[in-house]
């Protein structure tokens, strides 16, 4: 056999060798598992901060303002920000904090913080301030067979291919949320639901996977229901 011939049969090896590790990395996606799929997904979830504009729509009337939005594996705190004036920091006009218990602040509207929030945190939402590596163990085989995780009447559904989480719906309180994301699987939007006549969307500008420092707001007892309050608001 001639070198020439040699160096031929060695360059189509060469190329046979590379189309099929692109096909491998087509169907096998370099072989990252499912349950690495998962988890992967779930970790960006740990830990995060985000903003961007949010929508409120409340009793027909709709606002929008600047919005920051904070989550670490213990706590989440979303603050709806007004704009500084001549250059100054924006502040808080709602302040929203979840942990260990629920809080709203609001200077522009004190009376949410009369609000009645005590065990109104929706069931299993929890499940987000638990580790990537817990749930995937825990639920993992689940959310993979059937794309979606459901505890009695609360459903996390996943994206079939890349088991981003899509929606979060709770059928007994009728609420719920909707995830949107960029091409580049960032988060675009976050719209979230009730079964009153509040709803939220939130648009990103940006997203940052770290894990941030968040303030609590301070636990506050009381007995005022949003539905009376609102209809205090908006009677003639």
């Amino acid at each position: 056999m001639t070198l020439r011939k040699k160096h031929r049969i060695a360059a189509w090896i060469i190329l046979l060798s590379l189309f099929a590790l692109l096909l491998s990395s087509c169907t096998g996606g370099f072989g990252i598992t499912e349950e690495q799929k998962l988890q992967t997904e779930l970790k960006r979830w740990e830990n995060f901060s985000g903003s961007g504009i949010i929508e409120l729509n409340a009793m027909g009337m709709s606002l929008r303002k600047n919005f920051s939005l904070a989550k670490s594996l213990k706590d989440l705190r979303l603050d709806v920000l007004d704009g500084g004036l001549l250059g100054s920091a924006a502040a808080p006009s709602i302040s929203l904090y979840l942990g260990d218990y629920l809080a709203l602040e609001s200077p522009m509207m004190p009376a949410l913080e009369a609000l009645n929030l005590k065990d109104k945190i929706p069931g299993g939402v929890m499940a987000f301030f638990a580790t990537s590596e817990y749930l995937v163990e825990k639920y993992g085989e689940e959310i993979i067979r059937d794309k979606a995780l459901v505890r009695e009447d609360f459903r996390i559904n996943f994206n079939p291919k890349n088991y981003q989480i899509e929606s979060v719906m709770s059928g007994k309180s009728g609420s719920g949320l909707n995830v949107k994301y960029t091409g580049q699987g960032q988060l675009d939007s976050i719209e979230i639901k009730s079964n009153m006549p509040v709803s939220a969307k939130l648009y990103f500008d940006s997203v940052k996977y770290h894990t941030p420092n968040i303030i609590p707001l301070p636990q506050k007892e009381s007995d005022l229901n949003l539905m009376d309050m609102l209809k205090d608001i908006l009677k003639p």
